[in-house]
């Protein structure tokens, strides 16, 4: 990843939606960040952040499944670093690229591929259980550590089209909004109770 332009070490800020007990946890011990595995993640494993979206953060810990005792919003500050960023052409190519031989792999692998959908488990490609991009995504990381520790990502970034439309008439939703997958968490610069 030797391209000048990839490199993201710009500042950011986010919010992490979570329980209060966690979230001051955050602030008090920083250094025991809690990493989200499941197979349904949308950008991978890693600690999620709502890029610049206090309120979006707030509202998916008030709807948690299971529900968090307090729902709770902790700000982030961090950087992207080298950064799998699916609002880039590249970056989208990459995976892209890379699904012939994920399908391969599971093939190989006698495993059945994994599918993105809904709560009920009915294909949909845009459903809350994103198993089929968790999978491929876990998939091109594999590629790049493999090839060595200067390649891997440090985070993944994704512009998300959720909800019902704004108004009528309209593509935009709701809830759009941008989630970044913090892999490294060296990328992590402090945390901080957000002012209301």
């Amino acid at each position: 990843m030797s391209e000048v332009y990839y490199e993201r070490p710009n500042l950011y800020i986010g919010f992490h939606g979570c329980d209060k007990k966690r979230g001051l946890k955050l602030i008090e011990k920083p250094y025991t960040i809690p990493q989200s595995t499941h197979d349904y993640e949308w950008l991978g494993y890693g600690f999620y952040v709502w890029e610049n979206n206090k309120d979006r953060a707030l509202d998916w810990a008030q709807s948690h499944h299971p529900k968090f005792e307090e729902p709770f919003v902790i700000g982030v500050v961090y950087t992207l670093g080298n950064c799998l960023d699916l609002t880039d052409q590249h970056f989208i190519e990459l995976l892209s690229e890379d699904f012939p031989m994920f399908i391969e792999d599971f093939k190989s692998s006698k495993s059945e591929l994994p599918q993105n959908t809904d709560l009920k488990g009915n294909p949909d490609p845009e459903g809350v259980l994103r198993k089929l991009d968790c999978a491929l995504i876990e998939h091109l990381h594999s590629i790049f550590e493999s090839a060595g520790n200067n390649n891997r990502f440090d985070t993944v970034r994704c512009s998300f089209t959720e909800g019902k439309p704004a108004y009528p008439g309209t593509a935009i939703r709701d809830k759009n909004h941008i989630q970044v997958c913090i892999r490294n968490t060296d990328c992590i610069k402090g945390f901080f109770l957000p002012r209301t």
